[in-house]
């Protein structure tokens, strides 16, 4: 006698999972676009910093570096507007990457309460099968014991 636990909510538990990896994906991909950001941050202050150290060994010379200074400042001074436009940028993209986090922690969450029902429903499909078989070996140990009896 094989029975067999059928939970009658799997369908729900299946379209769960399927919007938590969903969920897990695009939170996957936010943070990447996130650290690629970031980077680009980093090579824009590199650059500048770069251009710092240019410029101050070009001030050191004696002649000519006036017109080289004036076009490292422009650029310094572009670098400056670019850098705060990428922190705007990473901070837009850092609530973007928080509310996926959000959306990912609630899917989980609804997961979790689904699998936690279908541990549950089983765990009492399981004992309602053991106490149905309790029942059905105590009703042939009376009738092999009433059988025993009259011969």
């Amino acid at each position: 006698m094989a029975i067999k636990f059928n939970f009658t909510l799997q369908k729900v538990l299946d379209h769960r999972e399927i919007k938590m990896d969903l969920a897990k994906k695009d939170y996957l991909e936010a943070q990447a676009f996130l650290a690629a950001e970031q980077k680009m941050l980093e090579d824009m202050i590199e650059a500048k910093r770069r251009s710092l150290a240019e410029r101050s060994s070009l001030a050191g010379q004696t002649t000519g570096w006036q017109a080289s200074v004036n076009q490292i400042n422009n650029f310094i001074t572009g670098q400056d507007l670019r850098i705060a436009n990428q922190n705007e940028r990473l901070l837009k993209i850092e609530k973007v990457v928080e509310s996926r986090r959000e959306i990912l922690k609630d899917a989980l969450t609804e997961v979790k309460i689904m699998e936690r029902l279908k541990e549950k429903k089983k765990a009492d499909f399981l004992q309602e099968v053991r106490q149905k078989e309790a029942k059905e070996l105590d009703e042939i140990s009376s009738t092999r014991f009433v059988r025993t009896t009259k011969e």
